[in-house]
């Protein structure tokens, strides 16, 4: 079952939960120097765009992107509620 980490914008650097439906799981990360570490990020799994769609009427507006610093699994949703441009992240 495809697995994305997700995160919602209001609550970006923040160990919140960011929806019902999702769940912690440790990940290895590449760190900026090359290196893996373990990190908890929240996840989902969605089998069908269908699930996806669903997700979005819940939510809202949703960016789906991806990011090779987290190999096992780079494919990410994120719940776009407010404006990141102006916030910076956190961590």
């Amino acid at each position: 079952m495809p697995e994305f980490r997700v995160e919602k914008t209001s609550l970006r650097g923040s160990a919140e939960k960011p929806c019902a439906e999702a769940v912690l799981k440790e990940t290895e990360e590449m760190t900026d120097d090359g290196s893996l570490k373990f990190s908890e990020v929240w996840v989902i799994n969605m089998n069908l765009l269908d699930e996806l769609i669903t997700f979005r009427d819940k939510y809202g507006e949703l960016i789906l992107d991806q990011d090779p610093s987290f190999p096992q699994i780079p494919d990410s949703i994120e719940i776009y509620d407010d404006w990141r441009e102006t916030k910076p992240r956190t961590e």
